[in-house]
């Protein structure tokens, strides 16, 4: 079974969900609910990622996400923090994070000599690598294209593999998610590209998290779908990602995933 990360954005500016969970008792609210639909993690986020967001203060971002953290750690539950500026992250891993969900790659500028005392004193600390056309928060045009992608895709991996490894960051703590939607390109054919060929990532990179919830790409594909209308096009996506034993799959709607995975288990039982 995969394991499923909750998305809970606390922004103005998420594509999908900006400005709904800015009240902290709205966020706890709404992680409460994620985690009671089947979250196995909270991934939480006070920088959006969106394509038009402008960057916060790293105090504000901090700020916004650290009464979530200080609630729902001391409960036991696991939170995965979307962050990809070195101090931020070491406040969150102080505060009790277990995940690091970098959409840089680990490539944004600071120091991270924290990392590994980090992960030296909890072990079980999982550090995302998320591949990013411009290793920053999305861009529209890119340069990518389907026969392309998965290889620009493994190099990044790569490269970023090696210079973590050389910070003495074991490997077993590292894991992958390729981007999608923007974070790729505009063109919506290069995302399923990599949907198509995810098993040639998964020889190399097995620990692969992708997140396909509500994106561009599953949109445009159908007429240009609003956000709300892409329900049925993401849950249709994420089942192919259990098809395909993808290990994280990160979602705005938990309930309907966890409902869907049982149905194909079942489905699958005789096979």
């Amino acid at each position: 079974m995969a394991e499923i990360f909750g998305i809970l954005n606390i922004t103005t500016d998420s594509f999908s969900d900006g400005g709904k969970f800015l009240n902290p008792d709205d966020a706890i609210e709404q992680g409460n609910k994620l985690l009671q639909e089947g979250a196995d993690w909270l991934d939480v986020s006070g920088q959006s990622s969106n394509i038009n967001a402008a960057l916060v203060s790293e105090e504000e971002e901090w700020k916004r996400v650290e009464p979530v953290i200080r609630h729902f750690v001391p409960k036991g539950i696991r939170i995965s923090l979307d962050s990809f500026r070195p101090t931020v992250q070491k406040k969150g891993i102080e505060a009790g994070v277990r995940c690091i969900n970098d959409i840089t790659g680990f490539t944004y500028e600071g120091d991270r000599s924290f990392l590994k005392p980090a992960i030296q004193k909890h072990p079980e600390l999982k550090l995302i690598i998320m591949h990013s056309h411009n290793k920053n928060i999305a861009k529209y045009k890119s340069e990518l294209t389907p026969e392309k992608v998965i290889r620009k895709i493994q190099a990044f991996f790569r490269d970023r593999r090696s210079d973590l490894l050389a910070m003495d960051i074991p490997e077993s703590a590292l894991h992958y998610d390729p981007g999608m939607g923007f974070f790729l390109s505009e063109n919506p054919m290069v995302s399923f590209r990599v949907l198509q060929e995810l098993e040639i990532l998964k020889l190399e990179f097995p620990q692969l998290m992708v997140g396909v919830s509500r994106k561009s790409f599953l949109g445009n594909v159908l007429g240009d779908l609003s956000i709300p209308d892409r329900e049925f096009a993401t849950l249709a996506c994420e089942l192919h990602l259990l098809r395909y034993k993808v290990p994280f799959i990160r979602t705005h709607n938990v309930l309907k995933l966890r409902q869907a995975e049982k149905i194909w288990n079942l489905c699958q039982e005789m096979e």
